[in-house]
């Protein structure tokens, strides 16, 4: 054995796991064959026991070579391909070939030797030679009878022969010796992937800067990852003060307009107190067109008087003059005081009230200029946010 082949069997099953595979698959394939009971009992079933040889191959696969003994034996090596091949030529009993992947324990062996039984018992049942073996069984029990061959021996031995013909060529299309190779060719055939890597000085350091670029890439995502639960907690802080900020607001923008709602209310009713004198003055002034328009219908009684009754006697006309001149000296007495039109005073807005506008004004201005801030501080915390994520 080489040392290649030496390698292979160190990092592959030992030789105690092979022989224990080899006896493992013998009986599973027994015990198959009593448990199905079949019609036609395969041959490796009826010609055991044998002796096996388990030749562990370059590619990790082995094969089990079975040839008929007195007693049962185990022989494990390690062989190249023309060795198998020469066996096989020579003629092998049996063949079991194993690739790698398939497993080298004793439950694998249990299984591949149910299934293997399994298989040959159908074969027996569906191939062509277990029609020519009926047809042989036919033959020789014709053969058998004497009397058929000393009445007729010539005839008897054609027709044996036409029906030996058949059974010869079904044999030798079965090839069971070309079916035994193809299986081992597969087996050569077989690669497995490489069960070690080889790397030179300039490998080794250029996969150590692999691992220590996949290293910096993680502790930068694990970073980004704080970063982003960071920038989390900030949005929730200042979504929560823009929340209590827009309330105070609120709160303070109210107060200030109840200061100038109220101040103006003040300035209405000042307004309203300093009208009132003017409309007092207006009911003197009505007073007044009444006793006019008292005297006028006055006069116009005397008229009509006068133009009526010409011929009073003078008693009347002196009582009525002496009436009218009472009521001219009773005018002329009543003396109309000069009204003059009320001043308005102009609206003047107390200095208490401008100051608390003017501070409103400010504070307006300031929280403005907040707003702007954490709107700007916002923009640019979302801009970061986005980049991070791409």
């Amino acid at each position: 054995m080489n040392a290649r082949q030496s390698s292979q069997k160190d990092r592959g099953p030992t030789d105690i796991d092979l022989a224990n595979y080899a006896k493992a698959y013998m009986a599973a394939y027994m015990s198959a064959v009593q448990s199905e009971s079949p019609e036609h009992i395969p041959q490796f079933y009826k010609n055991h026991p044998y002796g096996v040889e388990v030749c562990y191959m370059p590619n990790g696969s082995f094969c089990m070579l079975f040839e008929r003994a007195e007693r049962p034996t185990i022989a494990v090596s390690g062989q190249e391909w023309d060795y198998v091949m020469g066996k096989i030529m020579s003629g092998v009993f049996y063949l079991a070939t194993v690739y790698s992947h398939e497993g080298a324990s004793v439950e694998d062996a249990s299984s591949r030797g149910r299934r293997d039984a399994i298989r040959d018992i159908r074969a027996m049942e569906s191939s062509d030679i277990v029609d020519a073996t009926r047809q042989l069984e036919n033959i020789v029990r014709e053969l058998s009878d004497v009397n058929q061959w000393m009445k007729n021996p010539v005839k008897m031995a054609d027709s044996a022969l036409a029906r030996l013909e058949p059974l010869k060529q079904t044999i030798a299309r079965s090839g069971p010796i070309m079916d035994k190779m193809s299986m081992v060719d597969g087996l050569r055939r077989y690669s497995t992937g490489p069960s070690e890597m080889k790397l030179d000085s300039d490998g080794i350091e250029m996969l150590s800067s692999v691992v220590k670029q996949m290293t910096d890439l993680s502790e930068l995502l694990r970073d980004v990852k704080l970063q982003g639960e960071k920038l989390e907690e900030i949005e929730n802080h200042l979504r929560t003060e823009v929340h209590d900020f827009k309330i105070e607001l609120d709160k303070k923008i109210a107060k200030g307009l109840g200061v100038i709602l109220s101040t103006t209310d003040r300035k209405i009713d000042k307004a309203f107190a300093s009208i009132q004198p003017s409309q007092q003055e207006d009911e003197s002034d009505d007073s007044l067109d009444d006793l006019y328009s008292e005297v006028n219908s006055l006069r116009e009684a005397v008229d009509q008087l006068n133009a009526e009754e010409k011929d009073d006697t003078d008693e009347r006309l002196a009582a009525l003059s002496d009436e009218v001149l009472s009521l001219k000296d009773a005018i002329s007495n009543i003396k109309v005081p000069m009204i003059e039109p009320p001043v308005m005073p102009e609206p003047k807005i107390p200095a208490e009230l401008l100051i608390g506008m003017r501070d409103v004004r400010g504070e307006v201005g300031q929280i403005n200029l907040r707003v702007k801030r954490i709107e700007e501080y916002l923009t640019a915390l979302s801009a970061a946010r986005r980049s991070s994520n791409r």
